[in-house]
C-alpha cells in the first residue's frame, strides 16, 4: 500500500508541474511529489528483502539490490539523454513522461504480492509508535549504534555533495551546459556498472572495512577538488558517484540484516530522514558559502570533515573491527 500511495502521489505532483506551470502550483506539485517520495523511502528495499527472506534466499540480497540499482541508474542515464530531445520538441514533455512512468509503475504495483512476513501495516494512529521503534532498531545495541553512526557519518556528506555540491563543481571544473548533459549521463552509466561491484566488495572485505574504504575514497575525491581542472575534476565526480551507489547498497544491506521485518520499512525511512536533516538545515548556508569561497573549497572542507568522522569511528573501536555480519547475532 505504501508503494501504491507513493507512485500515485508522485504521478499527481509531477502532472501538476507539467500541465499547470505557475509558482503556486510548483510549490503544491513539489510538496505532493515529495510526500510520495517519503512513502517510497525504505519500502522498496524492505519488500525485496522480505520477499527473499520468505523463500530463504536473503543471502542473495546483496546481488539483487546491486543489480536493481544498476538497472535503475542505467535507465536514468538513458532517460536523461532522451529527455533533452523531448524538451526541444515541447518543454513540458519530459515532465509529463515522468508522470506517465509513475502511472505505469502504479498499475504494475497492483499486481505485486506482499511477502507473508510479520510486518506492521502503516496507519496514522500507529505511525508515531513505528518511528519510535525504528529509532530503537537503529540504536538497540552497541554494535548497531556503531554501524548507524558509521553509515550516517558518510551519508550526511554524500547527501550534501549529491544534492548540490557536485552540480556546482561541474560548472567550476569547466563543463559547459551541453557538455554537462552528456557528462552526467555518462556518470550515471558508469555508476550503474559500479553498483555490481558490491557483492565482490562484500566478499573481499568485512562490511565494516568496505564501508571505511568507500568513505575514505569519497573523502579524498572531495579534498582534491581545489587542485582539479576539467579532467581530474570530472574523474573525481565519476569516482564519487560510483562510490555513492555502492555506499547506498551497503546501507540497505546493513540495516535490513539487523532489523525486524515488521519495522524494516520505517527503520530505513527514519535512517534516510536522519541522513537528510543536516542538508535541509544547512543547504542555504552551504550554497552561500560556495558563492563566496567557491564550491571547490567547500568540497575540500567537506572531505576533511568526512575524514575526521571516519578517524573518530576508528578511535571509537579500539582493538577490534566491527563485523556487520555478526551484528544480528549480537542482539
Amino acid at each position: 500500500h505504501s508503494l501504491l500511495l507513493s507512485f500515485f502521489l508522485q504521478a499527481v505532483g509531477i502532472l501538476i508541474l507539467a500541465l499547470v506551470p505557475s509558482l503556486p502550483n510548483l510549490i503544491i506539485g513539489v510538496f505532493i511529489a515529495g510526500v510520495g517520495v517519503s512513502f517510497y523511502s525504505g519500502t522498496f528495499e524492505a519488500i525485496i528483502y522480505d520477499s527473499l527472506k520468505q523463500i530463504n534466499k536473503e543471502s542473495v540480497y546483496t546481488k539483487v539490490v546491486s543489480n536493481i540499482n544498476a538497472i535503475s541508474l542505467f535507465a536514468i542515464a538513458i532517460c536523461s539523454i532522451i529527455g533533452g530531445f523531448m524538451y526541444k520538441m515541447w518543454p513540458p514533455l519530459p515532465t509529463l513522461s515522468s508522470a506517465i512512468g509513475y502511472i505505469i509503475a502504479f498499475i504494475f504495483c497492483l499486481f505485486l504480492t506482499e511477502p507473508k512476513i510479520d510486518s506492521e501495516k502503516f496507519t496514522i494512529r500507529n505511525s508515531i509508535y513505528q518511528v519510535k521503534h525504528a529509532m530503537f532498531e537503529l540504536f538497540k545495541s552497541k554494535n548497531i549504534v556503531r554501524q548507524t553512526f558509521l553509515l550516517l557519518s558518510i551519508g550526511i556528506i554524500v547527501v550534501i555533495a549529491d544534492e548540490m555540491i557536485n552540480a556546482f563543481l561541474g560548472i567550476e571544473f569547466g563543463f559547459g551546459i551541453e557538455e554537462q548533459g552528456i557528462f552526467w549521463a555518462f556518470v550515471l552509466l558508469i555508476s550503474s556498472l559500479s553498483s555490481r561491484l558490491t557483492p565482490w566488495l562484500k566478499k573481499a572485505f568485512k562490511e565494516y572495512q568496505a564501508v571505511l574504504i568507500i568513505g575514505t575514497m569519497l573523502a579524498f575525491t572531495l579534498i582534491i577538488s581545489p587542485l582539479s581542472g576539467k579532467y581530474l575534476g570530472g574523474l573525481s565526480l565519476i569516482i564519487r558517484s560510483s562510490l555513492q551507489i555502492i555506499y547506498l547498497n551497503f546501507v540497505s544491506i546493513g540495516i535490513n540484516s539487523v532489523t525486524e521485518s515488521k519495522y524494516r520499512t520505517t527503520t530505513l525511512s527514519v535512517f534516510n530522514m536522519l541522513r537528510n536533516i543536516p542538508y535541509v538545515f544547512f543547504a542555504y548556508f552551504i550554497g552561500a558559502l560556495s558563492e563566496v569561497y567557491s564550491a571547490k573549497n567547500i568540497a575540500s572542507w567537506m572531505g576533511v570533515l568526512l575524514l575526521l568522522f571516519l578517524i573518530i569511528q576508528i578511535i571509537v573501536l579500539p582493538g577490534k573491527k566491527l563485523n556487520m555480519r555478526k551484528l544480528k547475532s549480537s542482539n
